[in-house]
């Protein structure tokens, strides 16, 4: 995601009493927030394939979302753990292996495949 292509406003809307913040993501709005009750605030996540939402209450939404960033983030590599699998993929690109490899290579998945299945 880019930061150009979420847009927010501060909006006054008909069905509501006070101000919402709507955020927009290429020109689609995806969540709304508002505080209807003040210092309370609620965060709609739009779905407009449907025309309906999820509503949940901010500071929910928030924790939850943080949860899963951080849960994501364990299974990021390091810069050189990102190196070191980018080393490996090129070298798995010129892989031609020999026809005793390929043999091999068949034998111990056979050999797998009974261990583990019968």
């Amino acid at each position: 995601m880019i930061k150009k292509d979420f847009e927010i406003t501060i909006a006054s809307l008909p069905d509501r009493e006070n101000l919402v913040a709507e955020i927009f993501y290429k020109n689609v709005e995806w969540i709304e927030i508002s505080a209807e009750i003040p210092n309370q605030f609620v965060v709609v996540f739009c779905n407009n394939d449907k025309g309906d939402y999820w509503e949940f209450p901010y500071e929910e939404a928030m924790k939850v979302l943080q949860e899963a960033k951080n849960r994501l983030a364990k299974y990021q590599r390091t810069p050189e753990e990102q190196a070191e699998y980018d080393a490996m993929k090129k070298e798995q690109e010129n892989w031609n292996p020999t026809p005793e490899e390929t043999a091999e290579y068949e034998r111990k998945m056979e050999e797998q495949r009974k261990k583990y299945y019968g």
